[in-house]
């Protein structure tokens, strides 16, 4: 990736040497081109990328000045991206750490030279080279962030947020073990909820994230809301009114997807139709997701407007009664606008990726599997113990946050009828679950056959892997850690 005639002299002048250096080069060029036409079909945007490479290690072979380094050098780039292209589909941890390790020192090497060297490069050779290392950057960012969202690297992560708070962290993947911990506490900690969620959800408090006191009120507050909702076959008729409505012809990607939901959840709380007018909610619900999934700032302008959309149905509506003016507080219009407006619109969509990608699969099924939410936490104050013919084993020791990575569990975990992992178990399990399984049900069982049913197409920030993740939002997300981190 250097000058080798400059930096090193020729080192390969005799017969023997140049022979030596054709061979190494082009038994690396055969493989390095097979291993490239496989990769372009799998990775398309790399394709240019490789072809420059290609182009700069032939013109060493041609010039025949290939030095130890520049040889070394190749055969890590190869080894680095052959390891990437074997295990891409399915790799563990350790092969992303050892890629991760490969990647770095390259990385490290080739900037050292580039720093020591880049007067004797010529403006073509610098601008290459500056090409490469960013390339390399930008692999090495992305593993990263793939070990830190997807992978058992959170592991490595939440440890240590953990020993700066003083706080043992326990990585549970034990489905009955974490049933417990589940059953036993409704306490959250101070990790990825506190830190991370809660603040994405605001000005809207999310049932799922706050904790202690906030949680209580506004569950209270839920649970009155609740008792005064049409029955959930209400909202079933009016999910089959709205897609029997639909134009037949209409494309059915993502947006269309959550605007199908929303107006569901609208014409079954408020007996509304769906407005055009309104169509500025369904843009709002990606902000929501952007910045929950930790992928970039969503828009608070559109957020403000949309809770000042949902305040006005409801002083227009029978429910305003219950709560009077107090419906323009957090602690009031959350327990509509979390429920049964945003978080329908978010994991909905994502749902349906899934089920769309697995249609054999029943809706519990491809939930357990592919979870909306990654991951579970719960702190555990006390020793939690379990009684194994009067003896006491501890299951937990005090003092501990547990994170259940139900990602993790779905790829190692048969699933059985009447598991817990779809929506949770205890205190604190889904509270729109028993609205959310009929009319992801119905939404199913309307569009499995639908040619125009496209979901993945205009899905983004998907809170799992469901759509690609940009350089951009990998970087936004280590800022983001970081950040969390020294302010924890």
């Amino acid at each position: 990736m250097i000058n080798c005639r400059q930096l090193y002299g020729n080192v390969f002048h005799s017969n023997s040497n140049c022979m030596l250096n054709r061979l190494a080069t082009w038994h690396y060029l055969k493989i390095q081109l097979v291993y490239y036409i496989l990769q372009c079909i799998f990775y398309r945007p790399r394709i240019i990328h490789n072809i420059i490479i290609m182009i700069y290690f032939w013109n060493y072979y041609e010039n025949l000045t290939l030095s130890y380094f520049i040889i070394i050098a190749a055969w890590s780039h190869f080894i680095i991206e052959l390891l990437f292209f074997v295990k891409e589909r399915n790799s563990s941890l350790r092969y992303r750490l050892i890629i991760l390790t490969l990647l770095a020192c390259h990385f490290a090497v080739h900037m050292f030279v580039i720093l020591l060297r880049w007067r004797q490069f010529t403006l073509n050779q610098f601008g290459f080279n500056v090409y490469v290392a960013c390339c390399e950057f930008y692999y090495l960012i992305d593993i990263i962030s793939f070990i830190i969202r997807f992978q058992d690297g959170r592991y490595i992560l939440l440890s240590l947020f953990g020993w700066k708070q003083g706080c043992k962290v326990m990585w549970l993947t034990d489905i009955d073990i974490a049933k417990q911990v589940l059953l036993s506490s409704v306490d959250k900690g101070s990790f990825l909820e506190e830190k991370l969620f809660a603040p994405a959800w605001l000005p809207v408090l999310s049932l799922e994230s706050v904790n202690g006191k906030a949680w209580q009120d506004l569950k209270s507050n839920f649970i009155i809301f609740q008792k005064h909702l049409p029955p959930v076959e209400n909202l079933v008729a009016a999910a089959r009114h709205i897609l029997s409505a639909q134009d037949p012809n209409i494309e059915i990607d993502a947006n269309e997807v959550v605007r199908t939901t929303v107006a569901c959840f609208i014409k079954w709380i408020f007996n509304l139709d769906w407005d055009v007018k309104w169509n500025f909610v369904c843009e709002a619900s990606w902000e929501w997701r952007k910045e929950i999934a930790a992928k970039g700032k969503g828009n608070t302008q559109i957020k403000h407007k949309t809770i000042e959309w949902l305040i006005n149905l409801i002083n227009n509506s029978e429910y305003y009664h219950l709560f009077g003016e107090q419906w323009s507080s957090p602690e009031y219009y959350s327990i509509i606008m979390q429920p049964f407006i945003l978080s329908p619109m978010i994991n909905i969509s994502d749902i349906v990726v899934s089920a769309y990608r697995h249609p054999g699969m029943s809706i519990h099924e491809f939930i357990h599997y592919y979870h909306p939410f990654p991951i579970m936490e719960r702190y555990i104050e006390k020793d939690l113990v379990k009684h194994n013919n009067g003896d006491p084993i501890i299951l937990v020791k005090a003092n501990t946050q547990v994170f259940i990575p139900l990602d993790t569990i779905g790829q190692h975990e048969q699933y059985t009828s009447g598991l817990w992992t779809p929506f949770g178990i205890g205190p604190r399990r889904c509270q729109g679950s028993q609205y959310a399984l009929p009319l992801l049900t119905e939404l199913m069982n309307y569009y499995k056959n639908n040619p125009q049913f496209m979901p993945e197409k205009n899905h983004k920030y998907s809170g799992r892997n469901n759509d690609h993740l940009s350089f951009g939002e990998s970087i936004y997300q280590l800022i983001l850690f970081i950040k969390v981190f020294i302010r924890n």
